[in-house]
């Protein structure tokens, strides 16, 4: 199968790209803190109309594309609604179609169905979660949750808003499930909480296609390495599962509910996870699985679209390409990606093979002008082989000033994909190093496992070696190496100046944790179910104070050398401001300079584009006056 013709037609629906300089300048900050014109798309079951997320002036609302003619028009507009006395903010966040004429959205505390008028027809309870018949084309049936705090299950009508409860007699909060391609759930993970302790007990719940009786398959602490439930089949006693039981990586298998047994993988990897599975086939599988690693691979299970995907990734080579729509033979809907590029949309006509640009996620950034990401890896102290991402600012020989951006979580990863503070970095001389350190999701059970209760140690061992090794490989400057992170990351930036000072000239930490211990006994949004799994993967702080103390940052802040910038939003529930706080007290008890830029309004992250702007200015500013061009030499 080939692409007969790519045809790159906008029609109107981006703003055009600007024109490119001979001459490359910086990637500027307003380019890079703006929000991306297009943040989802979704194609319809008959694949001749387009929803698309868009970010507007007012704020985000929802455009409609006609793939007949590619005409356009914006059908729903964020706003301001009052509700039973309070002000609240109707803006959508998330979209999917029910049928081809009706499609969902989500508001964050509200969702709703719309009509291809964007007339809203029924609420939907506080949050839709797909369709609750897979397999019918036609039916309007919606799972959603009906009550957030308590993740109540309800399967609600689009078309006229009447729902009913999904009861079942166990007690608990639904934290898994799976309902059959008649709308049965068949398939249900409950989550008890002890009242007076933080330990959660989860149960595994199954019912036949025709019983009624529900029986237990396990039960385990939250703790506990489990399966999970994807799908269920509608005609027999069978479930696909996700499992990493007896094995490294997360795979995709049938399983026995009867007799309680793992059958056949139909999707695997012995050196990374899957990561995603969708396309739900409605008939107790799923179409597409990604696999993980340093870039995510398609696998398809039907093989007219493992055709079609790999006819597209001919097309598109160097790009991650993601198909979606009901008919292969139809129109499909392409998003295609890369480090460079932040993303665009396609519509093929799998019949003619012809492709027609649809939308652009960032019009204004030029994938020409920016740098590639790449993916390396290297030795930790104890063996262990580290994975990485790597951008070099040109593409000749080091050194460079180094940047090593530290990802939160911890127990996440970064991604393959176009960064912004990646990009703005790199389009200044900086080399930006991303560690994968131990701990990180999506490269197996044991390398996940490595990092628990290993903040401060050989996680950031690990962040160590990598800037070493990259000393040792010429690629960065050893006089100008700078170390900037966010929640954990931020932890890291600071714990890096304290344990190994002589490797860095700066650090910058957002949000980042100073007391470990402290996360435990303050009002942040931690659930029971949080501290009881942190207190597993980074430590008791009871059990483990010792250790805890003897890696947090407040407790050793005299020992940090180089200028550190902190900043943190003042509305953080996550990581509260008060570890900031107490982190600067600490260095001016000691005497250590550092730099403080308070977020208005912010939590644990960044939401308008005036603070992306503020806090990308000054950690820009701070970077160059340390490890830039013109920075002083070292002491």
């Amino acid at each position: 199968m080939r692409i007969a013709a790519l045809c790159r037609v906008v029609g109107g629906l981006a703003l055009s790209a600007l024109a490119h300089a001979q001459t490359p300048a910086p990637l500027s900050i307003t380019d890079a803190t703006r929000p991306p014109l297009v943040v989802q798309a979704a194609i319809s079951p008959d694949g001749r109309h387009v929803i698309a997320l868009m970010n507007r002036r007012y704020g985000t609302g929802v455009m409609l594309v006609n793939t007949d003619d590619f005409s356009h028009r914006d059908i729903i507009f964020g706003k301001w609604e009052r509700d039973a006395g309070y002000l609240f903010a109707r803006y959508p966040r998330q979209l999917g179609w029910i049928t081809s004429g009706i499609f969902a959205v989500n508001y964050g505390a509200v969702a709703s169905s719309h009509d291809l008028s964007g007339k809203r027809l029924a609420n939907l309870g506080t949050w839709t979660l797909g369709k609750a018949v897979p397999g019918d084309p036609q039916s309007t049936a919606v799972l959603a949750f009906d009550d957030f705090k308590h993740r109540k299950l309800a399967v609600f009508d689009a078309r006229n808003g009447r729902s009913r409860a999904l009861s079942y007699p166990m007690s608990g909060d639904p934290m898994d499930w799976a309902l059959d391609a008649t709308g049965r759930l068949r398939m249900l993970t409950l989550a008890n909480s002890e009242f007076w302790n933080d330990r959660t007990l989860l149960s595994h719940w199954y019912r036949g296609p025709v019983s009624d009786e529900w029986v237990k398959l396990d039960e385990f602490n939250v703790t506990e390495e489990r399966w999970q439930p994807l799908a269920a089949s509608a005609s027999a006693d069978e479930l696909t599962v996700l499992s990493r039981e007896g094995r490294d990586t997360w795979a995709i298998f049938r399983y026995d509910p009867v007799h309680k047994q793992r059958g056949e993988m139909l999707a695997g990897d012995a050196q990374v996870d899957i990561t995603y599975a969708d396309g739900d086939a409605g008939d107790g599988s799923y179409r597409r699985f990604y696999k993980g690693g340093m870039k995510p691979v398609a696998q398809w299970l039907d093989a007219r679209w493992a055709a079609l995907q790999a006819a597209i990734d001919e097309a598109l080579p160097g790009k991650v390409n993601r198909l979606s729509g009901s008919d292969p033979k139809g129109r499909v809907l392409v998003q295609s990606y890369s480090d460079a590029d932040p993303g665009v949309w396609y519509v093929l006509d799998a019949a003619t093979m012809k492709m027609r640009l649809l939308l652009e996620a960032r019009p204004d950034i030029d994938p020409a002008q920016m740098r590639p990401m790449e993916a390396m890896a290297y030795t930790a102290p104890d063996g262990l082989s580290i994975p990485a991402f790597l951008t070099k600012p040109t593409a000749g020989q080091g050194p460079w000033p180094l940047v090593v951006m530290v990802h939160g979580g911890p127990f996440v990863r970064d991604h393959w994909g176009w960064d912004a503070d990646t990009q703005l970095l790199a389009s200044r001389g900086y080399a930006v190093f991303q560690p994968q350190f131990r701990g990180s999701a999506g490269f197996g059970k044991a390398f996940e496992q490595a990092g628990f209760g290993q903040w401060g140690l050989a996680m950031q061992d690990d962040i160590t070696a990598g800037v070493q090794h990259l000393i040792r490989t010429g690629v960065a400057d050893p006089r100008r190496i700078c170390i900037y992170g966010a929640s954990y990351g931020g932890y890291a930036a600071v714990w890096g100046l304290i344990k190994t000072p002589e490797l860095y000239r700066c650090g910058v930490s957002f949000a980042g944790v100073s007391d470990i211990a402290q996360l435990y006994s303050d009002d942040s949004d931690f659930t029971k179910i949080t501290r009881e799994t942190s207190r597993l993967r980074v430590g008791d702080p009871e059990k483990d104070r010792a250790r805890l103390d003897a890696v947090s940052p407040l407790k050793h802040a005299a020992r940090i050398q180089a200028p550190l910038l902190i900043a943190h939003g003042d509305d953080d529930v996550r990581v509260l401001i008060g570890h900031s706080e107490r982190m600067m007290k600490a260095m001016d008890k000691a005497g250590r300079p550092y730099e403080w830029l308070l977020l208005k309004n912010e939590g644990h992250g960044l939401s308008t584009e005036q603070s992306m702007a503020l806090f990308t200015t000054r950690l820009l500013d701070f970077i160059d006056r340390h490890i830039g061009d013109k920075a002083g030499q070292p002491r």
